[in-house]
Formats: structure tokens, C-alpha cells, sequence
């Protein structure tokens, strides 16, 4: 009767607590099953108990299989349960006349804590958006163009003191830098009056580019208008000329632009006439100056006249601060033009923005930002939409990339994890041969065969 009255006893003080409890024995059965066990993990007792525990949950995900066979207690916490369950976890084994006769693992419900730290921080990231934003207000000159690098920062102070001279400017950076927002920057920051005129040297057809930047009078050749036509040097009047893409300027109207430069004077197509030629130059190439000056189509003396001041726009991979406030900047301005409420980033998705290697820089982000507006239907962005991006650009993330959560976890664990994904990404990579697998990481098949079916790959 007393061992019948302990047992019901020690059933309701477990069942009494918030905590669930599972106890397996040494053949790694479960003999027990709590009541909260059974609202966390959403299967009965009947079902569960009796079974061995890996029946019932991947071993991956068994902590008490670990203190059972490794005779240790662990503690994990944040530890994902189930698809929408967080739990903290704590696995004792059970040491009867110091042998392991089983184990123990204590799971408290955390879900609701998670979730609103995720609140928390989705409100912080609505406040820093709301600041960025403020801050560029405060200052047009650079309203879009936002960053928080101090390496960003060194470039408005460069643009700042050029702006206030009269010296011909070179934009340098990668494809989607943004080159033409530092040029309106540069053209908004200095004094000048008159209006800000672009021309990309690379959309304009060679046979072209002549009645494009000087204009022509009337007759000049077949078609042309009989009123004639400006050219964007004559509309740049008291203003900036901005050349986008310079790089592409043909070879036969360097030589005539070199002369304008020089002389400050131009003649217009069919006319003869000399034309005072009065802007600010700003020029922009995605090439690197080496590369121009090593060119026999691009001339030399023709980048030393534009190559003054040169401001170099660094890519966003050596700017990773800037993402998160890139991110919130435009993922403001698409939701507004799509008409959607705002949704934010889960600090796993932000984690791996930040990672990417970003080869189309600001316009390939906010392509990806588009993209994540456009077809997540949940109150956060969905990480697996950028998941499928990464594939389509045949982005492959280095083995390292997945093995960091938000979960706590013991370096040895950590340590197996690196491995097991390390061994995965090499197999995967040489279509699972095991020879060639066994050769690059440096291994036998014996023990590649056995570390395969450890990990469960």
C-alpha cells in the first residue's frame, strides 16, 4: 500500500509542475510520460510509453540519449522542440549504485518567451528604421543614401569637402553600388545652380554619341529636326554632367571630349560655331582605374583629366553593417508600392543577409527584398523565399553557415555538428562518391562509412 501510495505521490508532484518529464530506462524505453509532455509534443501517454525513445523523436534531437550513454548531465536552452514549440531543456542520467540505469530530461515550455523577444525585436528594427530615416531627412544632401559603416561615413566626408571645388570627379565601384546617388549627392552638396544632367555612356549607340553630347543644328543629317536638337553638354549649362559608366565613352569621342575639357569650348554637330562649355563633371565606371589605364580603349590622358578626385564606393560585402539598414530602408518603400502592411526580418534571415556575398550589391538586395514583400504571407518574412534564391543564383553556403542558432549548445556537440555538416557538403559536392569523399577529407571509407552512419547521413 505505501509503495502504491509513493508512486501516485511522486506522479502528481511531476504532473503538479510546469516542467514535462520524460524518463526512459537503460534500453532507452520510455517508462515515463508527463501530462505537460503530452500538451508540449501533442502524442498520449499510451502512445508514447513503452517505445523506445528513438521511435518517438529523431536521435538527433535526443539530448537524454546523450546522458544516458554518456553518463552526463546536459542543459540546452531555446532548444526547438517541434515546429512551433521552444523549449529549455535539462538531462540527467539515473545512477544507481554509480551505473546509469537510465535517464531523465526536463523540458520547459518557452515558446511564448521566444516569441516575444522576436516582438521585441521587430518593434527595435522599426525604431531603427524610423531612425535612419530621420537622420537622412535631416540631412537632403544624402537622403538616399543610407548607412550606419564608418567606412560610409568617410565617403560623405569625402564628397563634402569635393563637393565644395570645382574638380572633375570619378565615382569608382562595383555594379550596383549606387553610383548614380553619390553623384546626385555630390551635384545636391556643392553650390552650384544649375540642374543635374546623366548620360550613360553605355546605352548609347557609338554613331550617336556625338549629336547626344554636343547636339546638332538643323540639317545636320538626315532626320535630324529642322529646329535642331540640345545636347546634354548645353542642358548641363551651370549644372553637373554626370557620365555614367565613362568606361564605355567610344574611343573616337574621347579625343573630342578630352578637347571640351581642355579648351572649356565645343562645337555642335553640322554647326561652326564655338560654344562655351560652363558644368561640373562627375563621372562613374564599374572598372578599376588600373584596368582603364592598361586599356587601348579608354585613353589615359582623357582619365587624368576626370580622375581629379577619386571617390570609391565600397561593395556592400565590406559593409555589412549597412544591410540591416539598407534592408528596413527599402523594405519600407516596396511594401508601401505593392500596398502591403510592413512585415520584418527574424534574426535568422538578417543573419544570413548579412553573410551573403552580394555580388549586385544594393540593387541585387533590393531585388531580394522585392522578392521576400511580394510572396511572404506571414506577419515575418519568410527565410525560405531567400533559401530559393540562393539556389537559383548557384550560391552554395559554406558548411559553417547552418551550424550557428539561437540554441545554446556544449562545444562537443558544436564541435560533432561542424563535422557532421562539413562531411555532408563534401559528399554532396562529389555526388556521394565515398573514394572521393575518403580522399579530400583526408580519411578511410572505414571511417568515413562509420562517421556517415553516426551522423545519420
Amino acid at each position: 500500500m505505501f509503495r502504491v501510495l509513493e508512486k501516485e505521490i511522486i506522479n502528481i508532484l511531476i504532473n503538479f509542475h510546469n516542467h514535462s518529464f520524460t524518463i526512459i530506462d537503460k534500453e532507452e524505453n520510455v517508462i515515463f510520460w508527463s501530462d505537460r509532455a503530452e500538451k508540449i509534443f501533442n502524442m498520449k501517454r499510451e502512445f508514447v510509453i513503452g517505445k523506445k525513445i528513438t521511435e518517438v523523436f529523431s536521435e538527433d534531437n535526443l539530448v537524454m540519449i546523450k546522458s544516458l550513454r554518456e553518463n552526463r548531465t546536459i542543459e540546452k536552452q531555446q532548444h526547438k522542440a517541434t515546429e512551433d514549440i521552444y523549449v529549455d531543456i535539462k538531462s540527467v542520467p539515473i545512477l544507481i549504485n554509480e551505473k546509469v540505469e537510465g535517464a531523465i530530461v526536463s523540458e520547459v515550455d518557452v515558446t511564448e518567451k521566444i516569441k516575444r523577444e522576436e516582438q521585441i525585436e521587430m518593434l527595435t528594427n522599426k525604431v531603427n528604421s524610423l531612425t535612419d530615416s530621420v537622420q537622412q531627412l535631416n540631412n537632403p544632401s544624402f537622403k538616399n543614401i543610407i548607412s550606419r559603416s564608418s567606412v560610409m561615413e568617410r565617403v560623405k566626408e569625402q564628397i563634402e569637402k569635393a563637393a565644395k571645388t570645382n574638380a572633375n570627379i570619378l565615382i569608382t565601384g562595383e555594379t550596383g553600388v549606387g553610383k548614380e546617388l553619390f553623384a546626385q549627392a555630390i551635384h545636391s552638396t556643392s553650390s552650384i545652380k544649375g540642374g543635374l544632367v546623366p548620360i550613360n555612356c553605355g546605352a548609347i549607340p557609338s554613331h550617336l554619341f556625338e549629336s547626344e553630347l554636343f547636339g546638332y543644328e538643323k540639317g545636320a543629317f538626315t532626320g535630324a529636326k529642322n529646329s535642331g536638337n540640345k545636347g546634354k553638354i548645353e542642358m548641363a549649362e551651370g549644372g553637373t554632367l554626370f557620365l555614367d559608366e565613362i568606361g564605355e565613352m567610344p574611343i573616337e569621342m574621347q579625343v573630342k571630349f578630352l578637347r571640351v575639357l581642355q579648351e572649356k569650348q565645343y562645337y555642335k554637330l553640322g554647326g561652326n560655331k564655338e560654344i562655351e562649355a560652363n558644368f561640373r563633371l562627375v563621372s562613374a565606371t564599374n572598372k578599376n582605374i588600373s584596368d582603364l589605364l592598361s586599356s587601348v580603349e579608354f585613353r589615359s590622358d582623357l582619365l587624368y583629366r576626370i580622375n581629379v578626385v577619386n571617390i570609391h564606393i565600397p561593395p556592400l560585402r565590406e559593409r555589412p553593417e549597412d544591410i540591416e539598414a539598407l534592408f528596413y530602408y527599402y523594405l519600407h518603400g516596396i511594401s508601401k508600392k505593392y500596398g502591403m502592411s510592413v512585415k520584418y526580418a527574424n534574426k535568422k534571415l538578417m543573419n544570413e543577409l548579412k553573410t551573403y556575398y552580394w555580388p549586385g550589391n544594393v540593387r541585387e538586395l533590393m531585388n531580394v527584398i522585392e522578392r521576400l514583400v511580394i510572396f511572404s504571407g506571414e506577419e515575418t518574412l519568410n527565410n525560405d523565399i531567400f533559401h530559393q534564391y540562393l539556389k537559383e543564383v548557384g550560391e552554395n553556403p559554406s558548411p559553417s553557415n547552418n551550424i550557428i542558432s539561437n540554441e545554446a549548445v556544449e562545444l562537443k556537440d558544436y564541435v560533432e555538428k561542424i563535422e557532421a555538416d562539413y562531411i555532408k557538403y563534401v559528399l554532396d559536392e562529389n555526388n556521394n562518391n565515398i573514394g572521393k569523399a575518403s580522399d579530400i577529407l583526408g580519411i578511410s571509407r572505414p571511417t568515413l562509412y562509420a562517421k556517415v552512419k553516426k551522423f545519420g547521413l
